[in-house]
């Protein structure tokens, strides 16, 4: 680091000229990479951490001007700091003959007739200078990489100087080459190729290269040799079959019904809510199980949905959920009734009707005379977010039928549900094995009302809604014809939801 006083005006003003542009530079280093520069050795370092800029700077070696720029980091720029201080010795080359000596012997004998001189002459390396401190001798045990390749014989390579390195051009306007096609630097703005590209799925947003960071937006390399209308096959290659899926540009109608059906639906439905559950990579959430709001800062879903972390509000497609926008609950307490329901606390009371994004409303419980009537009060309905193999799925309404007891004596209890039979009426989908379809052949998504944790609604003569129970997680599988559903009507559950609230 530069020292206070004088040294630290010196670094300011370096900064202020570096930032001002008064200096040359390369934009493409990391800090710790050698700089080419001609007059110095360098390497690429934070402003603040070059050492010996100083020393330079005192002795004239360097000046503002001719200090490289090699970057930008998060705190400031990045130079081309010298590796040498300004004021360490210099470093002598054995093979350089400046750096070597002479020494001249003479001889010379006379007789009575013949006088010979003889001169003879001895060139010896200049003896190395001492270290400083005697502690650093062992030090001499060691060869530079130098001095291993002035021992082998292999040519030294040169050091590369400023011409010798070639840096890509990355102002705007010109050209560049990404792996998937050829363009040119142009702000985001400026290219308007690259949206519809996208659009169409012909590039992914990581095929699309960077040129630089601009002042205002991102210079990208904007495609230019790509047509934006895609080329249309309109018969077979030959000898190649006919590809069932080759020019499908539509999704499949029933997608598109099952989509606008859930959209439809939610208005009836604002007391419901999807819990969120971590996925198998742990890197996001699915939305496999229902809940209805029972008070504002309780929930009720089924014993199987197990620990859920929070809960989603007012979204008619959990494909579409978004974690900024909807209106999301965290989750605090989970209490279990029987090993049948769950009552779900949350961590802060909802904000109900128009005051919440998502419009929330206590859900509507049916009476004890709706249930006694329902042969002939109106239709049932199981509600829930549909279920699909790693992924979310829209919201469905499929149609029930009331059924004998002895219809449903013969389900498995893997949950070990308490008295099961005792408080829980018998359904069937009214359309049998088809009604448990999936939704579209586009997705995998499928009702399966006995595993998610489905809410039994009664649609009353009127159109309106009302809730008689929640699918009993007795371990059915997503095809199960018949099933059981836990009534909220009965004493047992009234009080021990009054003793929660109470808690």
């Amino acid at each position: 680091m530069l020292r206070r006083g004088q040294s630290g005006f010196a670094s300011a003003l370096i900064l202020s000229s570096l930032c001002l542009g008064l200096s040359r530079g390369y934009y493409s280093l990391e800090v710790g990479d050698p700089c080419p520069t001609a007059s110095y050795r360098s390497r690429c370092q934070a402003l603040e951490d070059c050492e010996t800029l100083s020393s330079h700077l005192r002795e004239g070696r360097l000046t503002i001007k001719t200090v490289m720029n090699c970057g930008y980091t998060s705190r400031s720029e990045k130079i081309c700091c010298p590796v040498e201080d300004a004021l360490s010795p210099v470093r002598f080359d054995p093979s350089d003959p400046s750096s070597t000596t002479s020494t001249t012997t003479t001889t010379t004998s006379t007789t009575t007739t013949t006088t010979t001189s003889t001169t003879t002459t001895t060139t010896t390396p200049a003896p190395a200078p001492a270290p400083a401190d005697n502690s650093d001798d062992w030090l001499s045990i060691f060869q530079t990489d130098r001095e291993y390749l002035q021992g082998s014989g292999t040519p030294i390579a040169l050091r590369p100087t400023r011409d010798s390195v070639t840096f890509r051009d990355t102002s705007e306007g010109a050209e560049c080459i990404a792996p998937l096609y050829k363009g040119q630097c142009r702000g985001v703005s400026a290219c308007p190729s690259v949206d519809t590209l996208l659009s169409q799925g012909r590039l992914r947003d990581e095929d699309v290269t960077t040129c630089r960071d601009g002042t205002h937006e991102e210079i990208i390399c904007c495609p230019l040799n790509l047509p934006l209308e895609p080329r249309v096959q309109s018969e077979p290659r030959v000898g190649l079959p006919d590809d069932p899926s080759a020019g499908k540009s539509h999704p499949d109608p029933k997608e598109v019904a099952a989509i606008a059906r859930a959209d439809a639906l939610l208005p009836h439905y604002r007391h419901l809510a999807a819990l969120a559950h971590p996925n198998a990579a742990f890197d996001g959430h699915l939305h496999h199980c229902s809940a209805m709001v029972l008070t504002p800062q309780l929930l009720l879903s089924a014993a199987g949905c197990q620990r859920p972390s929070h809960a989603v509000f007012g979204v008619a497609d959990m494909r579409d959920v978004d974690v900024d926008e909807d209106y999301l609950a965290d989750i605090v307490r989970l209490a279990q009734f029987q090993k049948d329901l769950a009552l779900i606390r949350l961590q802060d009371p909802l904000s109900l009707g128009r005051e919440s994004s998502a419009n929330v409303s206590v859900a509507p419980l049916c009476s004890q005379f709706e249930l006694t009537r329902l042969q002939v009060s109106g239709s049932l309905v199981a509600v829930a977010w549909g279920k699909g193999e790693a992924t979310d799925c829209p919201l469905y309404e499929l149609p029930m039928q009331l059924r004998p007891n002895w219809a449903c004596e013969d389900l498995p209890n893997y949950g070990g549900v308490k008295e099961l039979g005792s408080l829980h009426l018998c359904l069937s989908p009214e359309g049998g094995e088809l009604a448990l379809q999936r939704f579209s052949n586009d997705s995998t998504c499928a009702p399966c009302p006995s595993s998610v944790g489905s809410v039994l609604h009664l649609v009353r003569p009127g159109g309106s809604r009302c809730v008689l129970g929640i699918a009993t997680p007795t371990g059915a599988d997503c095809e199960s014809r018949v099933m059981y559903f836990t009534s909220l009507l009965s004493p047992q559950f009234r009080r021990f939801v009054e003793k929660e609230q109470r808690d």
